[in-house]
């Protein structure tokens, strides 16, 4: 079986006023994290662009990534029953150790992928935000 080298979710806004509009990416692998926000429109005055990474040789990381592994295969395989219209795609790209790649997007809220995302919350480095596409009502 292929092992899975890295894991990336992208996230975009939903149905918002333009100055609020944005795409952004979370980027992980066994050794690192990584985030990308991009307002779409030039953002405001609390919408803007945001960018950092973290790199550890950490094993309670490595740990994490691989519990997060775990559970890609039930991300990728699920069947999506839309109930909302108004919501920004969710797409998981995952990387095998032979470079291939599966690629899944999903028009749901992130609660309908809190297994996962509680995971990659934990692997955030303490100063920083939570990614947006990671949010859950948890967060709210």
């Amino acid at each position: 079986m292929k092992d899975i080298i890295r894991i990336s979710i992208k996230g975009e806004s939903g149905y918002c006023s333009a100055e609020e509009a944005y795409k952004d990416k979370v980027t992980i692998t066994r050794d690192s994290i990584r985030y990308e926000y991009r307002p779409l429109y030039g953002g405001s005055e609390t919408n803007i662009a945001r960018n950092w990474s973290y790199k550890t040789t950490s094993s309670v990381f490595q740990k994490k990534f691989d519990e997060l592994a775990a559970l890609v295969p039930e991300v990728l395989t699920r069947e999506e029953i839309p109930f909302v219209t108004d919501i920004g795609e969710s797409t998981f790209v995952i990387t095998y150790s032979d470079k291939s790649k599966k690629t899944r997007s999903f028009f749901l809220p992130g609660d309908e992928f809190i297994s996962v995302f509680s995971i990659v919350k934990q692997m955030v480095p303490g100063c920083e935000y939570i990614p947006a596409v990671l949010l859950t009502s948890e967060d709210y």
